[in-house]
């Protein structure tokens, strides 16, 4: 089983607290959508509605995404 330890409040997706960070644990209250990573080699994925995932971005990636998909920065514990 994965456990996560939260580091930030759960933010907007565009906020410097969530592009500052390499790992983020995003969530998607709303309808199915597309979520873009600006990584160096920028990367897009599907979020189905009502889901969580968890992220491996790099430091200063920006995350797009509608005002439904929330981001919570995490660290990975043992």
């Amino acid at each position: 089983m994965l456990t996560i330890k939260p580091l930030s409040l759960e933010l907007a997706v565009g906020e410097a607290t969530i592009t500052n960070a390499r790992l983020v644990r995003l969530v998607n209250t709303g309808a199915t959508q597309e979520v873009t990573i600006a990584n160096a080699t920028p990367a897009s994925l599907t979020m189905i509605a009502n889901t969580s995932i968890i992220v491996e971005k790099e430091i200063g990636a920006a995350i797009g995404g509608n005002a439904s998909v929330k981001g919570t920065v995490i660290a990975f514990t043992n």
